[in-house]
């Protein structure tokens, strides 16, 4: 949902009440739907997983995209995918929210190069089902 706002001196900024609940180095990140600016190109860092949302901090300090964060409210068709060869992935659809620094909608796919994308996708959706439930 918001562009380059989740990230402070190389770390990650979080908001008040919200907890990290895991993180996953090596992740690459990859867009399609937003072809220009700071959604061009693969980009790798580390992916943090929080009780409101997905993180992702660049690794490469100089590019665009320093930091990206996907409320759980903005993600749809959020998938696992596991092909025979290559690593397993997980893929989605977030849309912008206002003041999030992009507008649109875009398609993402994140690879979990060390392995941990089906652990990191179940730990998401239950955190994801527990903050629609007392929400609700």
């Amino acid at each position: 949902m918001s562009l380059n706002t989740a990230h402070i001196n190389g770390g990650v900024l979080i908001h008040a009440g919200e907890q990290i609940l895991l993180y996953s180095d090596n992740c690459i990140v990859e867009w399609s739907g937003q072809g220009e600016g700071a959604f061009k190109g693969s980009k790798q860092g580390r992916l943090y997983l929080t009780t409101h949302r997905l993180i992702f901090n660049n690794k490469n300090m100089n590019d665009a995209m320093q930091s990206f964060s996907f409320p759980f409210i903005t993600l749809s068709e959020v998938e696992i995918e596991q092909p025979v060869f290559g690593a397993n992935y997980i893929k989605g659809k977030v849309r912008a929210q206002p003041n999030g620094n992009w507008v649109g909608e875009a398609k993402f796919k994140l690879t979990f190069k060390r392995g941990g994308a089906i652990e990191f996708g179940e730990a998401m959706l239950k955190a994801a089902y527990l903050g629609e439930c007392l929400r609700a």
